[in-house]
């Protein structure tokens, strides 16, 4: 296994960070789901859930830390709220990004 740095897209400015990737071996599949929780986010014993507006600035009232396998509500409550263009879900305690989220339009 290898260990990289991914520079993230989102967000910009004073909420950026990178974030670490590993490279394996073997061919390992990309998570592109719709309307259900990524399996590596439910997998993590603990997750920070972090919303941001358009501007990417941080909504920290619905910043929520949790057991990944009880990231349902705090993701819903972030979407749910107007002001959410988008939510990124990390590791509580390194911070590595597990998934990025968007509203789907239907």
């Amino acid at each position: 296994m290898l260990l990289g740095s991914y520079n993230l897209p989102r967000p910009l400015g004073i909420y950026w960070t990178p974030s670490p990737i590993f490279l394996h071996e073997g061919v390992c599949p990309r998570s592109e789901a719709v309307n259900e929780v990524a399996p590596i986010v439910r997998a993590n014993p603990l997750v920070s859930v972090r919303a941001y507006d358009v501007e990417h600035q941080c909504l920290y009232d619905l910043g929520h830390v949790c057991l990944g396998n009880e990231v349902e509500d705090p993701l819903r409550r972030a979407l749910n709220d107007p002001r959410t263009q988008y939510v990124n879900i990390h590791t509580a305690r390194p911070g590595c990004l597990l998934s990025h989220v968007e509203r789907s339009i239907d």
